[in-house]
């Protein structure tokens, strides 16, 4: 499909910096307020910190690279399928597709964003009270466990499959990992404080924005390299 634009960043890292920003940002708007975060918050206040960041952020930077090696093979596809199919650039097409519906649906669900934080929070409540770790070792393993099957097919994970379709995977993965990282640190360091200073609704804006902001420049780019 078509490659973005290097645009303002020098040195030839356009590609790169568009596709860390774009992962960077847009998951962890997507992360703060989500069942995973509320796990990491839940199982920090009962358990070592440092041990629920491990399992928590190794599921997360485990499932970033599975979710961009899925994006790459639909990115490939293109390679794959007949002349006649691939005159346009399915992957990026789609890439743009998926932005805007998740940019669409989260702007649409912010008015009731914090029922809806709060429904992410109970459900949290009830996998870690389900989880049962013994020792340090343990408990990452089952925190990894726990956020690995909390994580998969959710929102980021498929915003994560999109933009590696459309941007170098090498940026995605890089900008995705730190985008889990701030956002899991937050958790297990204060999570719960953060919503009595940032209302959820406001986060949700944010995200829906951003969304919406990457899609159209996936789209400017499309038309830019149809020219």
């Amino acid at each position: 499909g078509a490659q973005p634009l290097a645009v303002g960043l020098p040195g030839g890292l356009g590609d790169l910096g568009e596709g860390f920003a774009s992962g960077l940002l847009l998951i962890f708007f997507s992360e703060l307020g989500d069942k995973t975060f509320f796990i990491a918050v839940l199982l920090a206040a009962q358990q070592a910190r440092s041990a629920v960041f491990a399992g928590t952020f190794g599921a997360l930077a485990v499932m970033t690279v599975v979710s961009v090696g899925m994006g790459r093979a639909l990115h490939e596809l293109d390679g794959v399928l007949p002349a006649g199919l691939t005159a346009l650039p399915l992957d990026d097409i789609l890439a743009v597709v998926l932005l805007v519906v998740f940019g669409v649906q989260t702007i649409l669900a912010a008015k009731d964003a914090e029922e809806a934080a709060e429904e992410e929070r109970e459900e949290a409540e009830e996998a870690v009270l389900a989880l049962g770790a013994d020792g340090a070792a343990a408990l990452v393993a089952s925190t990894f466990a726990l956020v690995f099957a909390a994580e998969w097919g959710d929102k980021s994970f498929l915003a994560t499959i999109a933009l590696a379709a459309a941007y170098p995977p090498a940026g995605v993965v890089a900008g995705a990992v730190a985008g889990h990282g701030a956002a899991t640190a937050i958790a297990v360091l204060g999570g719960s404080f953060l919503g009595k200073y940032v209302p959820e609704r406001a986060v949700q804006y944010v995200g829906g924005s951003l969304f919406l902001l990457f899609a159209g420049a996936t789209l400017l780019d499309l038309v830019s390299q149809a020219q």
